[in-house]
């Protein structure tokens, strides 16, 4: 392929940026998940003035998680809540998650992928012009497998256990070439387990303290995941540096579920039905296809292009059955529903070199978003002879379209800054069968500074400051007026949901200082803070429908946020030679946070991780044999994220090791031990008003044990 068909490839692809633009002004305004196109090359830290980190495949895989959550909740700065990633202890939004660039579908888990189909994670704790603005608490950019210096075949089988369940596993890497292209196949067929069991306490009683009521719930819920993954891939590269990249992710996964709970009333009434019992089962489809290209005009000139198209939908069938006793009714429900999330984005980059201190960047991005969903609800109440239906259904159309433009300016051998800004616009449209038509609009103006100085002669020691703004977009879970309910035991602390059209984004202003020292090879200390101020910042509002209890999300204000990270990592052989190859690992995080609309103390944005530490030993105990240790603990506490209700979740703490044996250049054996102290997790929920109520969680969890065989041809 000479330049010329180079060219084609961009005049078609291009012309799709023509989505439309949308005003600047907020009219009930929604921002949706915003589609951006990132950077892949991996960054050096110590030089780079945009302060990504990088994480390799390597690092990544060492542990051999079948999760990527589990596998990232030990990378500095991350922690990991159920299945939710955060950095700075805030998800719920606040932390952008993406996947080769682009925002993940609604629809879609992250626990779905494999790590094996993983290249590397780039973590951005700033704001980017580059990237979305929308990460008030940093992005996570998790980048696919593309292309590898080796090829032949790679197989790999493991088998995970635990006390009640074996879990196996199978890959496989294919990589192929000559001359200028490549190919390539990643494959990965896995299935997934889970028992939960909880015992929920809930107490009720006056505001003197005298008990009005109490009951235990036993739960039981069993979990099955069946998933294949295929992740193909195709290389070109011509001369000049000129290139065409493609890649797909296609994932098919079934879900079974099945459990239920009985109720042991102390004191009181009992709820509505003591007894329940749920099943479901779920199939979800996703695929995801880009092609990027890139062409040299001349020496200093570049430019790219890339187009995506992606498809994801969830299918489901949840049935429940309901027990009281007699005289009381029963209830039989059955839920039928479906999500379908369709994306075609493009964007592109013009990459100029002016001179020896300047690197400009002018570029777009755009998205064509649509969501649907459609919940077919039925409930029978035996031995009374009584029907309900429920249907419904709801389409969101996203229009987006960013530009943006930013210098890496390197001032002097020493001082070297990054300078940025970033336009983004929105517009949603949401309409169903059971709500009203709303319009969504919605733009952000993201300006972004950040500075690095080194500091020594020798630039062993560094500081960095950035100044960026950012924002977080309501989801439309979070939009649609719709209610989400549960099934039994309503109450202040088990409500049900309901979206909010009129919901705003939160903006923030956020400041990052760091330090940075090298210590030596493979040694170094990184010491940072940062700060946050965000408006329209989003609280939950505890109201009565009727009988009902339900929470809804609403703007209340501003919140201040503000932490500090220790990160450092030790070569212990300096030490000693018994030590060879062994390194310490250490990361710290405190985090703070007020929301000015809700009183103290414990006004905490919701479910912030206020505390959380990551420490681990890696040994090389021959040529041939490496093991090693981690640790992370997370410090939670009480949390009240409005007047009347308070929250809390327990201390987490997860110990894990590995042993990797490379019994030759083709074959390796690797062993995993997973969640070794198996604590048990507690959360709670407590409601006071006319009286006090409190309702409190307590789940077990198990040890699991993993071999893998890796065998290369």
């Amino acid at each position: 392929m000479q330049r010329r068909q180079i060219t084609a490839l961009f005049v078609s692809v291009f012309p799709l940026s023509a989505v439309p633009a949308v005003q600047a002004q907020q009219t009930n305004s929604n921002v949706q998940q915003v589609e951006v196109q990132a950077k892949t090359q991996p960054a050096d830290h110590k030089t780079d003035s945009a302060g990504k980190a990088v994480y390799t495949r390597q690092e990544l895989l060492q542990f051999g998680d079948l999760n990527v959550s589990e596998a990232l909740r030990r990378l500095p700065g991350i922690t990991v809540s159920g299945t939710e990633i955060r950095l700075r202890g805030l998800g719920s939004g606040y932390t952008q998650i993406l996947l080769n660039g682009e925002p993940v579908a609604p629809g879609f888990s992250i626990d779905s992928l494999s790590p094996e189909l993983i290249e590397k994670i780039e973590i951005l704790r700033s704001g980017s012009a580059e990237y979305s603005a929308q990460g008030i608490a940093g992005t996570i950019n998790i980048v696919l497998r593309k292309q590898t210096a080796q090829k032949g075949l790679s197989l790999r089988a493991s088998l995970q256990s635990a006390p009640r369940w074996h879990l196996p596993q199978a890959g496989l890497e294919w990589t192929t070439g000559s001359g200028a292209w490549q190919g390539g196949l990643n494959a990965v067929v896995k299935q997934t387990r889970n028992e939960i069991r909880l015992r929920i306490t809930e107490q009720q009683a006056t505001l003197q303290g005298k008990p009005l009521a109490e009951r235990w719930f036993d739960e039981q819920d069993f979990f099955r995941t069946n998933t294949i993954s295929l992740a193909p891939r195709l290389n070109w590269k011509g001369d000049n540096g000129n290139q065409v990249q493609t890649q797909h992710l296609i994932e098919y996964s079934e879900n079974h579920m099945h459990g239920g709970n009985h109720e042991t009333t102390l004191l009181g009434e009992h709820s509505s039905y003591p007894d329940t019992a749920f099943r479901s089962q779920a199939s979800v489809r996703n695929w995801q296809s880009d092609i990027q290209a890139s062409q040299r005009l001349d020496e200093n000139t570049r430019l790219e292009g890339k187009l995506l198209l992606r498809y994801n939908r969830r299918d489901s069938d949840y049935f429940f059955d309901g027990d009281a006793p007699v005289p009381q009714t029963s209830l039989r429900r059955e839920v039928l529903s479906y999500a379908l999330d369709k994306t075609l984005s493009t964007s592109g980059k013009y990459k100029r070199k002016a001179g020896e201190a300047h690197s400009l960047v002018l570029g777009w991005d755009g998205a064509m978003i649509q969501r649907a969903e459609q919940r077919l609800q039925l409930d029978q109440t035996p031995p009374v002879a009584g029907q309900s239906m429920l249907d419904e259904n709801y389409h969101a159309d996203i229009r987006r379209l960013a530009l943006f433009a930013q210098d890496e300016w390197d001032i002097s051998d020493r001082l070297l800054t990054y300078l940025g800004l970033r336009w983004e616009g929105l517009q949603t449209d949401v309409s169903g069968n059971a709500l009203p038509a709303v319009r969504n609009r919605s733009s952000v103006f993201s300006p972004v500074s950040q500075w690095l100085w080194k500091v020594s002669e020798d630039k062993q020691d560094q500081l960095r400051l950035a100044i960026s703004r950012t924002y977080k977009a309501p989801s439309t879970r979070d939009l649609v007026p719709r209610r989400y309910t549960v099934n039994n035991a309503n109450s202040p602390a088990n409500a049900d949901f309901q979206g909010n059209p009129a919901l705003l984004p939160e903006l923030a202003w956020g400041l990052d200082l760091g330090w940075e020292k090298t210590l030596a090879k493979y040694s170094y200390l990184n010491l940072s803070g940062y700060l946050r101020r965000i408006d329209n910042v989003t609280t939950f509002q505890l109201f009565r429908f009727g009988d009902e209890w339900v929470s809804m999300p609403a703007n209340q204000g501003k919140a201040h946020v503000r932490g500090i990270e220790i990160d450092t990592r030790l070569s212990l052989e300096r030490w000693s030679t018994a030590l060879r190859g062994a390194q310490l690992k250490l990361n710290l995080n405190r985090n703070w946070s007020e929301v000015d609309s809700v009183p103290g103390p414990n006004n905490r944005l919701v479910r912030q991780t206020p505390l959380s530490l990551n420490a681990g030993m890696d040994f090389v105990l021959s040529d041939t044999m490496r093991a090693g240790w981690n640790l992370q603990f997370q410090r939670n506490g009480k949390i009240r994220p409005s007047e009347k209700l308070d929250t809390y979740i327990g201390t987490s703490k997860v110990l894990d090791a590995y042993w990797n044996w490379k019994i030759d250049k083709q074959t390796q054996l690797k062993l995993f031990a997973g969640n070794l102290l198996h604590p048990h997790v507690v959360t709670g929920e407590g409601y006071h008003d006319a009286y006090l109520l409190y309702r409190q969680s307590e789940e077990r969890t198990y040890r699991n044990f993993r071999l893998q065989w890796e065998q290369q041809f």
